[in-house]
């Protein structure tokens, strides 16, 4: 059963009569017999009461057809919602990202963004590194935001920006009140940390090791708006990405010379809609 049998099942049911539907549908009336007679088979039922004069809807036919004016609305309701998916003005982009991009990274992004192409509509998800990569693979995201260049091939990757990391603390830290201080004074601090083995960890662990700069006292495992709240609470600090710090108010920083990159992933054979074609392409330039 297709939407061509459906089609003309509906028109014939609709006219009763085999030579004017065939005229309707452009078809031979033979060729609209055959099509009827198949459908008829393959729901192993009548659904016209035949006699030498013409054609006569049945009891079942007449059920059948209310039923095919259902599916075929509901096909062509799907057909023009899988177009407009496929619209790059504006068609859906399904779009993951780390949490600490979702503080300023993303939105300042999807602000320029939407500058441009303000119809196209966007599906988000949060998560981790690794659970963004699933997602990726299995084909639920096709685009994701993050701090890391996967190494697997099933995977393609681009640089998008690359953001300073700096040291963050309290307006009532007794570091607020110094124009200048080492970073060996930042030992004897209390450190909250990022879990241990994501890509934004791994790369502040690197450039304390780098600086023998290992804290005496580190609480491990926070996400990034735990972390924001213990050091605006002046329980401790962090090295954080600088885009998170932006909207508080109560904050210091300090910059670092570090940086960390965050890359543009898709899935390198997987389906790419119109709309995530051309985001892509915006990343790329942006």
């Amino acid at each position: 059963m297709d939407f061509n049998q459906l089609h003309y099942f509906i028109i014939t049911a609709e006219t009763e009569h085999l030579t004017l539907a065939a005229e309707k549908l452009a078809l031979s009336q033979s060729a609209l017999s055959r099509s009827i007679q198949n459908l008829e088979k393959e729901l192993g039922l009548l659904l016209f009461d035949r006699d030498g004069r013409g054609i006569q809807l049945n009891q079942f036919g007449k059920q059948f057809y209310q039923d095919a004016l259902k599916l075929t609305e509901i096909l062509a309701s799907s057909k023009k919602e899988i177009q407009t998916l496929l619209d790059p003005d504006s068609g859906l982009i399904t779009l993951g990202f780390t949490h600490t991009l979702g503080f300023s990274f993303v939105p300042q992004l999807l602000k320029s963004f939407r500058k441009l192409y303000p119809k196209n509509r966007f599906h988000f998800h949060e998560s981790r590194t690794n659970e963004l990569l699933e997602k990726i693979q299995s084909g639920e995201l096709e685009i994701g935001l993050a701090v890391t260049k996967p190494q697997d091939p099933v995977f393609s990757s681009f640089p998008v920006a690359t953001e300073k990391m700096i040291v963050l603390f309290s307006k009532k830290h007794a570091l607020a009140q110094k124009k200048f201080f080492n970073l060996s004074d930042l030992i004897n601090e209390t450190f909250f940390h990022f879990n241990k083995g994501t890509p934004t960890r791994e790369i502040i662990d690197q450039f304390l090791q780098q600086n023998n700069l290992i804290p005496h006292f580190s609480i491990d495992g926070l996400e990034i708006a735990s972390i924001l709240g213990l050091v605006e609470a002046n329980l401790g600090i962090a090295i954080v990405p600088e885009s998170v710090a932006r909207s508080l108010t109560n904050i210091c920083t300090y910059p670092l010379p570090l940086e960390r990159t965050i890359f543009a992933i898709h899935k390198r054979q997987g389906f790419l809609s119109s709309a995530s074609k051309r985001f892509l392409y915006f990343l790329h330039k942006s």
